[in-house]
């Protein structure tokens, strides 16, 4: 075994370790303090001042010249819109940016005619910036005055006559007093389902009992029976077929296509007399 210094290198037996005889007395931690009466109250008075102070802050910002809207960016690509928001805004008393309800002035801005939807963002310290888009022109909904509206029937402006053709009139017998929303929405869903050149050809769109729709085109004086639910497939045969109908019955008073495949006519010139059980059927 090789011994250097008095102690072995490569000892061949394991290291014995002993206790030492004394008792080891248990360690208690040290430092710690009790909160008295005394710190509890001023930790509360504390909390007060802070509380107070804080609140000092808030009234300051909140009434603070430099943080009032004095400055207001309103972007649209409608000139028109875009002068109708300013007016608004002008006359309104926006007060303090940080207080300044965006939800509600949103809420204000889209019910304008003719905006469908509002952006606003708070830009600091006093600059409200306001992004406008406009509703896209639907049809007109006559109900006295001829309302220009969007495919939700929110409208964009009123007039006494149409002023463009290119928009069709939707009319209804009950006078929209029932299910306003749920017509515009079959009138837009009819409509959409068409290619352009078709849906430029509609004049008036009528809503009769039982979802039946009633249809004028231009230049064409036959009125057309059509359900709501097929107006995608009904409208495109009675086009594709009128000639040949008015060859065969002479002009026509209507046409009935409720039925897929078939389709009732009934000449004009049988309109002056009567007419009972002389509607032609066709498929």
């Amino acid at each position: 075994m090789a011994v250097e210094n008095g102690y072995p290198l490569n000892p061949t037996g394991t290291a014995v370790f002993h206790r030492s005889a004394r008792p080891v007395g248990l360690k208690s931690k040290s430092g710690k303090k009790t909160l008295r009466g005394t710190h509890l109250l001023a930790l509360f008075f504390s909390l007060i001042l802070l509380f107070l102070g804080l609140a000092q802050l808030y009234y300051y910002l909140i009434t603070c010249d430099a943080l009032r809207i004095k400055k207001v960016e309103v972007i649209s690509s409608s000139p028109e819109l875009k002068q109708r928001v300013e007016d608004f805004l002008r006359s309104r008393n926006l007060g303090n940016i940080l207080i300044c309800n965006l939800d509600y002035l949103r809420l204000n801005l889209t019910s304008l005619p003719g905006v469908k939807e509002v952006r606003a963002e708070k830009i600091l310290p006093s600059t409200l910036r306001v992004e406008v888009y406009p509703g896209t022109p639907r049809f007109y909904i006559h109900r006295g005055l001829y309302f220009l509206v969007d495919e939700e029937g929110k409208l964009i402006r009123s007039e006494a006559e149409p002023s463009d053709q290119n928009y069709p009139v939707l009319e209804d017998e009950a006078g929209f007093n029932l299910n306003y929303q749920e017509k515009v929405r079959l009138a837009w869903q009819a409509l959409s389902s068409l290619e352009p050149e078709t849906r430029q050809a509609i004049r008036r769109l009528i809503f009769l009992a039982d979802r039946r729709l009633e249809v004028e085109l231009a230049e064409d004086p036959v009125r057309i029976i059509i359900s709501a639910e097929n107006f995608q497939k009904q409208l495109p045969f009675y086009l594709a077929n009128r000639e040949a109908w008015t060859r065969l019955f002479g002009p026509l008073e209507y046409v009935d296509l409720r039925i897929e495949g078939r389709a009732y006519v009934k000449p004009l010139e049988l309109s002056a007399r009567d007419s009972r059980g002389q509607k032609k059927e066709v498929s």
